[in-house]
């Protein structure tokens, strides 16, 4: 089957169909706001007079591509251009700031194949098993889950603790806006029929970080690159990532497990994989910096998410995600069922799928090879100009996503609160990180114990309880580390008087 899914990629049609469905992807990925998602959505309609498994190719290689797009900005402008690019600009864009933009995309390209193969290799031989440990994570381990990734929150903030829980505070209130997610009642809404969904994280995405960005850019003149015309070598960035073996493989692991999970995605992966390079480094204080590893954790968790959020849809017909929802809906529509079925039935397609998912990591490597050399030259434009462009687009991409004006100006309004926040050396990061877990923490607590008839023994059972121990020694290890290290001191300093008499 393999062998015959493979030769399926030789004829013109698929070829086409690679090249053409990376170079779009690629293109909307690094608009900010659009993404994945918008990406699936706005071509699936085209696909309805193609073939099942020409369609799906063409859908998973818009998927991948335009994940990996949205890196491309995150890097350059600091303007992320989805969701899981976010924690790339901690050092992608410091990088290009020091004139090593070609650095930065090579490493976040070569991160992303690897990443993308980690998440091919998964959906193509353990996608039943990881499926099934995912049906185990009940609310309670969906709690624990997302207070892990609260207690990152220290690490976010880049040394500014204290400022990074007072944002994280306030990330979790926003996030309470809306419809109570178990009784349905209204909250912080004052009477405002938008406020009811609630505040959207997209176009609070954008405006925090797109819109923040373009003012801080218009403010400062210049460019962005602090030297001159350098851009550093692409090649540089591939030698550096395949330098770091062991950050690849747990932040593509990261990436496989956590998008194996429904409901978790990139928007999460990616800080979480950004958190344990930055806690297990020798140097934690120059992540942040420009620090190549702080590219290569994020990039290669969100593709290796990427993949692996089709393994709960294709084997359990459960969506991890937005997209894999839109590429679940375009299994369906052409006549195809998720599930045993998918893989039996229909086994010829599910192994072209497969296969078309492996050659976009490729695809999109090569492109990012041949053209990222052009691309970082934007760093040499004046600010001015960039940072209208990039009000343009943010804007477009924050009505894009609901086609709604209000859209754009919670976008407008989170561009200025960002832009004061930079101003005065707060870091973002922790507010997206309330915003994005507040309703899965509240949810899930409110679930779980209505799940336990009010009863705490719920969260005690084995993961949820495996979860939080994780948690508590990650928080306590500086303490840990530090007391050990005390021991060792002391113990070496027995010996050396010992020696010494």
């Amino acid at each position: 089957m393999w062998l015959e899914a493979f030769s399926m990629f030789l004829s013109i049609e698929y070829i086409l169909i690679v090249i053409g469905g990376t170079l779009l992807g690629i293109t909307l990925g690094s608009l900010p706001g659009l993404g994945p998602a918008f990406t699936l959505a706005l071509f699936l309609p085209m696909t309805f007079g193609m073939d099942p498994p020409s369609a799906l190719v063409f859908l998973g290689v818009l998927y991948s591509s335009s994940v990996f797009g949205g890196c491309i900005t995150a890097i350059l402008i600091n303007a992320p251009g989805t969701p899981g690019s976010v924690a790339t600009t901690f050092d992608g864009y410091p990088l290009a700031q020091q004139g090593k933009g070609g650095l930065a995309l090579g490493a976040a390209a070569t991160a992303s194949l690897v990443g993308g193969i980690f998440g091919f290799i998964a959906l193509a031989t353990i996608s039943p098993l990881i499926a099934s440990i995912a049906l185990k994570f009940n609310p309670a381990t969906y709690f624990m889950l997302a207070l892990f990734g609260l207690s990152m929150v220290a690490f976010a903030a880049h040394g500014n603790t204290l400022k990074g829980l007072m944002l994280a505070g306030f990330g979790l209130l926003i996030s309470f806006i809306g419809r109570d997610p178990v009784s349905g009642g209204l909250r912080f809404t004052f009477d405002n029929i938008y406020l009811e969904d609630g505040i959207s994280f997209v176009p609070s995405a954008i405006g925090l970080f797109a819109l923040s960005q373009a003012f801080v850019l218009i403010g400062q003149g210049g460019t962005i690159s602090k030297i001159g015309g350098s851009i550093g070598k692409v090649s540089e960035g591939v030698i550096a990532t395949f330098k770091r073996p062991i950050n690849l493989t747990r932040s593509s692991i990261t990436g496989v497990v956590l998008g194996a999970i429904p409901g978790v995605g990139i928007s999460i992966a990616n800080f979480v994989a950004y958190m344990f390079e930055q806690r297990s480094s020798k140097k934690p204080k120059s992540y942040g910096k420009g620090n190549v590893g702080g590219v290569v954790a994020p990039e290669s968790a969100n593709n290796a998410t990427t993949v692996s959020e089709l393994i709960p849809a294709i084997t359990l017909g459960l969506p991890g995600g937005a997209t894999s929802a839109i590429f679940l809906a375009a299994i369906t529509l052409h006549g195809l069922e998720p599930g045993a079925s998918f893989f039996s039935s229909s086994s010829s397609v599910s192994y072209i799928v497969f296969v078309g998912m492996l050659l976009a990591q490729f695809a999109f490597f090569i492109v990012a090879l041949i053209g990222m050399k052009h691309f970082v030259r934007v760093t040499s434009m004046p600010n001015e100009l960039l940072g209208a462009g990039v009000i343009t687009l943010a804007l477009v991409g924050a009505y894009a996503y609901n086609y709604k004006v209000t859209d754009m100006l919670i976008a407008i309004a989170f561009g200025v609160l960002g832009y004061i926040l930079v101003k005065y050396k707060y870091p973002l990061a922790p507010l997206i990180l309330g915003l994005v877990l507040g309703s899965m923490v509240e949810s899930n607590y409110r679930r779980a114990l209505l799940m336990s008839d009010g009863s705490y023994g719920i969260f005690f059972t084995p993961i949820p309880l495996t979860i939080l121990i994780v948690t508590i020694l990650i928080l306590a290890s500086p303490m840990i580390i530090g007391f050990i290290k005390k021991l060792f001191n002391k113990s070496d300093g027995g010996l050396t008087n010992t020696h010494s008499k």
